[in-house]
């Protein structure tokens, strides 16, 4: 019961912060946590200088691994907006795409390698979110 009364109070007192970008996105989840970007980047394995450059807003891009990382303690429903919720399944979200257009025409209708778009569906890399605004515009995912 305190428990939930506590967070309950974290919840409201973070209500209103906003969740526009990776930064805030990040610091939000981050508070809600109560802990500090010290106590954060020790307990999942990742540098303090990280956390601060993102929630600082000098990098707008995490990876997927350090994604992976932060979502052991943090909210994935706050810390991640559409673009990240696609990196973490982007190979399965990419398969049946590739299965309906080939590999080479959704290339060309992207605008990148078939190379590049192979890496992806494997996940050897991650998507920018360039290419997945671009899978979007062309209402690939109706």
């Amino acid at each position: 019961m305190v428990v939930q009364i506590a967070t309950n109070w974290k919840l409201l007192q973070f209500a209103e912060m906003p969740c526009n970008n990776l930064a805030e996105r990040l610091k939000k989840a981050r508070m809600l946590t109560g802990m500090s970007q010290v106590e954060l980047a020790k307990k999942v394995g990742i540098s303090r200088s990280v956390l601060n450059e993102v929630e600082a807003g000098y990098r707008n891009k995490i990876l997927r691994p350090t994604l992976l990382k932060l979502l052991t303690v943090l909210d994935k429903d706050i810390l991640c907006d559409d673009y990240y919720r696609f990196v973490l399944d982007q190979e399965e979200k990419l398969k049946p795409l590739v299965e309906k257009y080939g590999l080479r025409k959704l290339a060309r209708m992207l605008g990148v390698d078939a190379s590049s778009l192979d890496h992806w569906k494997r996940g050897d890399y991650q998507i920018s979110k360039r290419y997945f605004e671009r899978i979007l515009d062309l209402r690939l995912f109706l």
